[in-house]
C-alpha cells in the first residue's frame, strides 16, 4: 500500500514538472521579458481607453527669415498643409507615432528620421519633405491624380522604423510669411495652402492642390486636380486634370486635355486644346480653342476667339457687349442676341446654317439662312443704329444660332 502511494506521488510530481516545463518553454519561446509584457498591457489599456494603439508626439522646428528670402519646398508623397502668417519665420510641424509610452528623440532627430530637411542659404530657404525609402511607403500614383496616403509610419522610441499603420495620414504643416515668395514642387501628394499669399510658383504632378487666395500665381500642372478660390494675376499651364477657380483676375491659361470650371473671370486670356471649359460669368475673353467645347453662362463685354472644331455656346449676353469676333470651323455656335438692340453683323463661312429671330430691312428676311460655296458664303445684317455692338464671324461648315 505504501509502495502504491509512493508511485502515485512520483507520477504526480512528474506530471507537474512536465506542465511547468511546457509553460516555461512557451514563455521563453515568446521571448517576452516582464518589461515587454507590461508595455504590451499599457498599449492594450490605451487602445481600450481612447482607441490609440501607439504613443505620439507633435514635433516642430522654426527658422527665422527676412522679407527677401524665397522659400523653396520640394515635396514627394506627403500630405502638406501650408498656412500663412505675419511672423518673420517658417515653422514646420507634424506628429510622429512610436511604439512606446515615451520618445527618446528630440524634434530635430525625428525630422531627420522622417526625411524632412531644411537649409537656409543666403536669400533662400529650402525645405525637402521626401517619402521614406525603406520600403514602408505604400503610396502609389493612380492613372490621373489620386494617391493612397492613408498610412502612418510607426517607430521604436529611439527612431527605428517598425511598420506602417493604416487609416492615418502623414500630414506636415508648414507656416510661411504671407509676403515671402513660395516656390512649391510637389508630386504624388495632396497640398493645401490656406489664407492669402502674395506670390506663388507651383509645379505639381499627380496630386491635388487647393489654394485660397493668391495675388500672383505661376502654375504648371500635369495629371492633377487644382482648386483655387481666388487669384488676381499670373499664368497657368495645365495638362490632364481638373481646374476649378472661383474668382479669376487677369490670368493667362494654356490648357490641354483638361476640364476647366470658372465661376467669375475678369479678363481671361487662354489657349485650349481638347478641353471642356465651363464659365459662369466672364467680362472679357480672348484666346484660341482647338477641339473641345466652351460654355459661358453670361458674357458681359467681349469675346475674341479663333480655333477649329470648338463648339461655343453662350446662354446669356449682356446688353453692354461691345464686340464679338470669332474665327472657327466645323463647329456649333450659340450666340443669343436678344439683349442687344443695336448691332452690325458680318458673317463669312461656306456651307453653314444660321438661325436668327431678329429682323432687318431686307425684303427676304428669313429666320434660317444657308451659305454655299465661296461665291455665296457671306451674310450681313444691321439692327437698330448698328453703332453699339460689332459682330464679325468667320466659320466654315458651322451651325450658328443667334436666338
Amino acid at each position: 500500500m505504501k509502495y502504491q502511494k509512493m508511485v502515485v506521488l512520483v507520477l504526480a510530481a512528474m506530471m507537474l514538472n512536465t506542465v511547468t516545463a511546457q509553460n516555461q518553454g512557451r514563455s521563453i519561446g515568446r521571448g517576452y521579458s516582464q518589461k515587454l509584457l507590461d508595455q504590451e498591457k499599457h498599449f492594450d489599456d490605451l487602445k481600450k481607453s481612447n482607441g490609440e494603439k501607439y504613443g505620439n508626439k507633435e514635433i516642430s522646428v522654426e527658422i527665422a527669415i527676412g522679407k527677401m528670402v524665397d522659400i523653396y519646398l520640394d515635396n514627394t508623397s506627403r500630405t502638406v498643409e501650408i498656412k500663412t502668417w505675419d511672423e518673420p519665420k517658417v515653422k514646420i510641424s507634424t506628429v510622429v507615432y512610436f511604439d512606446g509610452s515615451m520618445s527618446k528623440l528630440n524634434s530635430e532627430s525625428w525630422f531627420d528620421k522622417l526625411n524632412i530637411k531644411t537649409k537656409l542659404l543666403g536669400n533662400s530657404l529650402r525645405i525637402k519633405t521626401d517619402a521614406l525609402t525603406n520600403g514602408n511607403n505604400s503610396s502609389s500614383a493612380s492613372s490621373n491624380n489620386a494617391i493612397s496616403q492613408d498610412v502612418v509610419e510607426v517607430y521604436s522610441v529611439d527612431g527605428q522604423y517598425i511598420k506602417s499603420e493604416p487609416a492615418k495620414k502623414r500630414v506636415v504643416t508648414i507656416y510661411v510669411p504671407k509676403e515671402n515668395k513660395l516656390n512649391l514642387e510637389t508630386k504624388y501628394a495632396d497640398v493645401a495652402i490656406t489664407d492669402y499669399l502674395k506670390k506663388l510658383n507651383v509645379d505639381i504632378t499627380n496630386g491635388n492642390l487647393e489654394l485660397d487666395n493668391v495675388n500672383t500665381l505661376s502654375l504648371r500642372s500635369k495629371y492633377a486636380n487644382v482648386a483655387i478660390k481666388e487669384v488676381q494675376g499670373g499664368e497657368i499651364d495645365f495638362i490632364n486634370g481638373k481646374l476649378e477657380i472661383n474668382i479669376l483676375g487677369d490670368v493667362e491659361l494654356d490648357t490641354k486635355y483638361a476640364t476647366v470650371e470658372i465661376i467669375s473671370a475678369k479678363m481671361l486670356h487662354f489657349k485650349s486644346t481638347n478641353d471642356i471649359y465651363e464659365l459662369e460669368e466672364v467680362t472679357a475673353l480672348q484666346g484660341a480653342k482647338n477641339y473641345g467645347s466652351l460654355r459661358i453662362m453670361k458674357l458681359n463685354q467681349s469675346i475674341q476667339l479663333d480655333g477649329t472644331n470648338a463648339d461655343i455656346k453662350i446662354k446669356n449676353m449682356a446688353a453692354e457687349v461691345s464686340s464679338i469676333w470669332i474665327d472657327n470651323k466645323y463647329a456649333d455656335l450659340r450666340l443669343p442676341l436678344k439683349n442687344i438692340k443695336n448691332f452690325s453683323l458680318s458673317y463669312d463661312g461656306t456651307y453653314s446654317t444660321i438661325y436668327k429671330n431678329f429682323t432687318t430691312s431686307k425684303e427676304n428676311d428669313e429666320s434660317r439662312i444657308t451659305t454655299g460655296d465661296n461665291q455665296n458664303s457671306k451674310y450681313t445684317a444691321t439692327v437698330g443704329n448698328c453703332k453699339d455692338t460689332k459682330i464679325n464671324i468667320k466659320c466654315q461648315n458651322c451651325t450658328v444660332d443667334f436666338k
